[in-house]
């Protein structure tokens, strides 16, 4: 009932866009997993030796401080390798902190002068050359889509950046971005999980079948909570998983949540943020396995029976 491989698969995001492991590697977390570069470094050859090459990031990243996190990527890059991995690095998210003391509140920046700013400190703190794909962090509400499209095109155009993306925007921001960039959207990066469906209904993920790119999904097993929740509909889909896992030959109900959402025709790339060896092994499988159509739906049914309606 799966395919068992000990290495991911290469996929292209779009026709025009990169092409990246079929598992992504999410470095949100990682300030609490590693004491040091060379713990952090150690992994990433982990990563790479099982065809895990593409590392999530973006500029507001950090624990405790935000924006610390590329620079600490970066030191374990150097040792690892920078040019053995693919970047993904995200821009204006600000939040309130040490290193950006002009930040009064919590905002959205996508100016060309927050976005040309991001790039270089992402190129400088990563150790980098080139960004291989840079996404726009959540929707700026105050975005002029002339200046945000030609910013984006400026730093195609110079080098800086291969790629262009977004993440967590809804499909008539995606299309009013899209429409001013020369360069097209490779991909939308979402949260997708057993937990959190819209995306299967709100035409997020027909948006991304129609246009032609694979979404890149975050939090695929629901950010934890279905491994802590005790609410009955959580307990229920937990267990639901477990059984569905152990069918299929998956560890646990974790890998099944990820081969539920890889089973969308959507195609979408989950982002896994996990130090431990057997997690990346456990996310690998599952995103090589085929769930069985009433296996899929019996999932959907546990969380939003709605959508039988």
């Amino acid at each position: 009932m799966s395919n068992d491989t000990d290495a991911v698969a290469r996929v292209r995001l779009h026709k025009d866009g990169p092409e990246i492991s079929g598992v992504v590697w999410g470095s949100m977390r990682m300030q609490s997993q590693f004491a040091t570069s060379t713990e952090l470094a150690g992994h990433l050859d982990l990563l790479r030796g099982r065809g895990v090459t593409t590392l999530d990031t973006a500029s507001v990243y950090g624990h405790p401080d935000p924006f610390s996190l590329e620079e600490a990527l970066g030191e374990a890059l150097a040792k690892a390798g920078r040019n053995k991995f693919e970047i993904v690095t995200k821009c204006g998210i600000q939040r309130i902190s040490r290193l950006r003391p002009e930040n009064r509140v919590r905002h959205f920046d996508f100016s060309a002068r927050e976005i040309r700013r991001s790039t270089e400190r992402s190129l400088t703190k990563l150790g980098i050359d080139v960004i291989d794909l840079m996404l726009l962090h959540r929707p700026d509400y105050l975005m002029d889509p002339d200046e945000t499209a030609g910013a984006l095109d400026d730093l195609v155009s110079e080098g800086k950046i291969r790629h262009v993306g977004v993440s967590n925007l809804s499909v008539s921001r995606v299309e009013l971005v899209a429409s001013r960039l020369k360069a097209p959207v490779v991909t939308n990066q979402i949260e997708f999980s057993p937990l959190h469906l819209s995306p299967v209904s709100d035409g997020t993920l027909d948006h991304a079948i129609r246009e032609g790119y694979r979404p890149m999904i975050w939090s695929p097993v629901g950010g934890g909570r279905l491994f802590k929740g005790e609410d009955e509909q959580t307990v229920g889909l937990r267990t639901l998983l477990a059984g569905i896992a152990a069918d299929y030959g998956l560890p646990s109900a974790a890998e099944a949540a990820i081969a539920f959402i890889a089973r969308h025709p959507a195609g979408g790339v989950p982002i896994v943020g996990s130090g431990k060896r057997d997690r990346i092994e456990g996310a690998i499988k599952a995103a090589n396995t085929v769930l069985d159509r009433q296996d899929w739906y019996d999932i959907v049914a546990r969380t939003n029976p709605s959508l039988f309606l």
